[in-house]
């Protein structure tokens, strides 16, 4: 009898052991899909991030030698792609509706709206960083970071109901917290150019310290 209790006893810690170990590679895949995917929106929001700063930058020391083409150089961006950030700026609200014929057309004509505009704004760097921003929503990177960060945001709510008490998840929710703010200030910058150094440069600092720690959990 005690040895059949015994035996018992020795299988049942076997399958415990199994569904443990099953459960935290269960845990590793879907917090390794969530990390994959923050990552993904963190690259895309740091370049962002850069290109806002320089592009307030040299809308301040740079205020003679704006151009399209200067910006383009400057920022490492695509020319059309900026044409398509000046054509969103001035049709934002019927953009969505517009054909891609219409798109075009307002695209081809970006460069000019750009120097026009330039002669009539009082703020050229407050105008630089909308064109930047707005680069960025007519070429689908916003789009692209919202569905990451989305799909992110339910693969942790998975994670944190299923495995709530992984070990890694604190660190997942840290990447995703600090670079879902850090999309939301690119989104809309505020405060002195001094101060949107530090804020820039404090989440750069803090994603990328979340993701040395999660990369070296997660690398292949």
């Amino acid at each position: 009898m005690r040895r059949r209790l015994a035996i018992l006893g020795a299988l049942i810690m076997v399958f415990s052991l199994c569904g443990c170990s099953g459960g935290k590679k269960a845990a590793f895949s879907a917090s390794k899909e969530a990390y994959d995917n923050i990552n993904s929106a963190y690259v895309i929001v740091d370049e962002y991030g850069s290109n806002l700063y320089e592009a307030w930058r040299l809308g301040i020391y740079k205020e003679d030698d704006l151009s399209l083409d200067f910006l383009a150089k400057e920022l490492n961006m695509d020319k059309e792609d900026l044409k398509a950030g000046v054509a969103y700026l001035f049709y934002e609200e019927e953009w969505a509706s517009l054909t891609q014929e219409e798109k075009e057309e307002k695209i081809s004509n970006g460069e000019s709206l750009f120097d026009f505009a330039l002669e009539l704004v009082d703020s050229k760097f407050s105008f630089c960083v909308e064109v930047v921003s707005d680069t960025y929503k007519a070429n689908g990177k916003v789009e692209k970071v919202q569905e990451l960060l989305s799909t992110a945001k339910g693969q942790m709510k998975m994670l944190s109901e299923k495995y709530s008490d992984y070990e890694h998840y604190p660190a997942l929710k840290g990447y995703y917290t600090t670079t879902n703010a850090f999309f939301d200030f690119c989104m809309s910058p505020s405060g002195s150019f001094e101060q949107v150094k530090t804020t820039i440069n404090d989440y750069r600092n803090d994603c990328r310290n979340y993701e040395k720690d999660l990369n070296y959990i997660f690398e292949d």
